[in-house]
């Protein structure tokens, strides 16, 4: 290899590392485009599909595929409630579906099958509906940090884990 021919070489090397150290053009443009709130109907799947799991939950024939959708579900919705103004209220029915999913929790791992409780019954419904308007009213940034949040006080043992 002749002088000119490893110059390129090393040229060529210098010019694709410093591609990689570039920042993204498009960068503002995708923080922008997550930190805009969800359209109207855009998440309506998402909330079929909380419904159809707290549905097969509450009959008696879900499963732990099920009571992680919804578990997860109230801790991420715990998490935007505390970020709500005058949110107490909010807070409270988020802490009362948690606690009823705890009760379901143990009383699967009893030996029995998942299902809820009287009180579970008049406490978890509300607390999806809140969630569901919280989502809407949300940005999926704000989701992705509740949902990051939720995490790392589920290792923290903070709020309800999911199996």
């Amino acid at each position: 290899m002749n002088r000119a021919q490893r110059r390129a070489a090393q040229h060529k090397r210098h010019t694709l590392h410093n591609i990689h150290r570039q920042a993204d053009p498009t960068a503002g443009l995708r923080l922008l485009h997550i930190a805009r709130p969800y359209e109207d109907g855009e998440m309506v799947d998402e909330h079929l599909i909380t419904q159809a799991a707290y549905e097969r939950l509450r009959d008696g024939g879900g499963g732990e595929e099920d009571f992680d959708r919804v578990a997860m579900i109230l801790n991420v919705g715990l998490v935007r409630a505390e970020d709500v103004e005058n949110g107490a209220l909010l807070v409270e029915t988020m802490q009362r579906a948690q606690e009823a999913m705890v009760r379901m929790q143990a009383r699967y791992q009893r030996g029995l099958r998942f299902g809820f409780d009287a009180q579970g019954l008049a406490d978890v419904p509300p607390a999806l509906e809140a969630y569901t308007q919280l989502m809407d009213l949300s940005s999926p940034l704000q989701m992705k940090r509740a949902i990051e949040e939720a995490f790392r006080r589920i290792s923290g043992g903070d709020v309800l884990g999911i199996n």
